[in-house]
C-alpha cells in the first residue's frame, strides 16, 4: 500500500484502509467507557488537516534509529514524543453515528532529519509569485501619499514576514501566505463593490478604501505565529489583532509623517472591520469605505468556511459550523448550457 496524502484519504469510503507520513500537531490522551486510555490527534500535511482515534489496542513503534521497535503507549510523552513530530500510520475508515471516523491502527515515531516539519506545512493554493505581483499592482493605482505610505509599510523585515504568514489559526486561511491570500481576496471585493456604488453616486474614497483593505489585518502579525505551524502569539491571545494592528499602523503612520485625516480615516477602516462590537470592533464601521471593508471580510470568512466544509454521506447539509454559526448547503451543482 502506497503513502496517501490526506486528500486522498478524506474521500476514502468506510471500510477502505489507508497509509500516510504526516505531521503530528495535537495529542489529548481521554479514556474510554472501559477505563482504557485512548488518543485523540490531529495530523497535518500539505493538503490539510485530519483528526483521528488511536484506540488502547493500536501498535506503536520507533524507527527513528532505522530499527523498528515496539513503543509501550504508556510510554509515550506527548510533547516529547508526538507533538510537531513526523509519524507514519497506518489505519482505517470507519463509520460511527453516520459520521466517517479516522483510526490509526500503527504509528511509526519517524527521524525529523529525515521528514522534515517544514515538508508538512500547508500553502496557499496560490501561487506566491501570483500574489505578490497583484498586491503590487494594487498598490501602484493609489495615489500619492497613499501609494508612498503603502510601500513604505510593506517593506524588508515586515513584508517577508506579511507575505509568509497565515490568516488564522484555524477556520480560514490558516496556512503559508494565508494572510496575503485573505488580504487579496479582501482588497479585490471591497475594490469592486466600491466602484459600484461610486457610479451611484457614494462618495467612497477609492484610495482610502483601497489602503483600509491592505492594512485591515496588519496586527495578525503580532497575534499568530508559525512555530512551525499556525498558532496564537501571547499577545494576540490577550490582546487581539485589531488593536494590535491600530497600534502598528499609528506608528508606522507617524514615522512616514502621514497627515492626520488619512491617519484616522485607514486607523477606522482598522478598528471596525469585524463589523460588531461582539465580534471584536471596538466601534462600528462609520463610513463607506470601512463598511464596505467590514462586508467584504466577512464575505470572503464565511464563504471560506463554506468552501472548506466537509459533508458526511449523501447528505447536501453540512453540520453546524459554529465559526460562520450556521448550516451550510452544498449543493450538487450541473453546468446549465441552455442558452448557448
Amino acid at each position: 500500500m502506497e503513502n496517501q496524502n490526506l486528500g486522498d484519504i478524506k474521500a476514502l469510503e468506510a471500510g477502505k484502509r489507508f497509509k500516510a507520513v504526516v505531521a503530528l500537531i495535537t495529542a489529548r490522551q481521554r479514556k474510554d467507557k472501559n477505563d482504557r486510555i485512548f488518543w485523540e490527534v490531529t495530523v497535518m500535511d500539505s493538503f490539510g488537516n485530519l483528526d483521528a482515534k488511536i484506540w488502547s489496542d493500536a501498535k506503536w513503534w520507533n524507527i527513528r534509529n532505522g530499527n523498528k521497535e515496539p513503543i509501550a503507549p504508556e510510554s509515550i510523552d506527548p510533547q516529547e514524543d508526538l507533538v510537531n513530530k513526523p509519524v507514519g500510520v497506518i489505519g482505517t475508515v470507519t463509520e460511527f453515528k453516520g459520521r466517517l471516523q479516522y483510526n490509526f491502527n500503527e504509528i511509526y515515531l519517524l527521524d525529523p532529519e529525515k521528514h522534515p516539519i517544514s515538508s508538512f506545512l500547508q500553502k496557499s493554493p496560490i501561487p506566491l509569485e501570483e500574489m505578490e505581483k497583484e498586491f503590487w499592482a494594487i498598490i501602484e493605482k493609489c495615489r500619492e501619499p497613499l501609494r508612498g505610505f503603502l510601500s513604505f509599510t510593506f517593506s524588508g523585515s515586515l513584508w517577508k514576514e506579511f507575505k509568509n504568514a497565515p490568516a488564522a489559526v484555524s477556520h480560514h486561511h490558516a496556512y503559508v501566505h494565508g494572510l496575503l491570500e485573505h488580504t487579496l481576496a479582501v482588497t479585490r471585493s471591497a475594490m469592486s463593490i466600491g466602484e459600484a456604488y461610486q457610479s451611484k453616486g457614494f462618495p467612497v474614497e477609492m484610495d482610502i478604501l483601497t489602503a483600509g483593505a491592505l492594512l485591515h489585518d496588519l496586527g495578525k502579525l503580532e497575534a499568530y505565529s508559525l512555530d512551525p505551524f499556525p498558532g496564537m502569539t501571547l499577545q494576540g491571545t490577550v490582546i487581539d489583532h485589531i488593536p494590535l494592528g491600530y497600534a502598528k499602523f499609528r506608528s508606522l503612520a507617524s514615522e512616514y509623517g502621514l497627515d492626520e485625516n488619512t491617519a484616522i480615516s485607514l486607523g477606522h477602516i482598522i478598528v471596525s472591520h469585524h463589523g460588531r462590537k461582539e465580534y471584536g470592533s471596538p466601534v462600528l464601521p462609520a463610513t463607506p469605505e470601512a463598511i464596505i471593508v467590514s462586508m467584504a471580510d466577512e464575505l470572503d470568512f464565511i464563504l471560506h468556511c463554506w468552501d472548506s466544509v466537509e459533508i458526511q454521506g449523501d447528505s447536501e447539509i453540512s453540520d453546524f459550523s459554529y465559526s460562520a454559526q450556521r448550516r451550510f448547503w452544498k449543493r450538487q451543482v450541473t453546468n446549465d448550457k441552455k442558452g448557448e
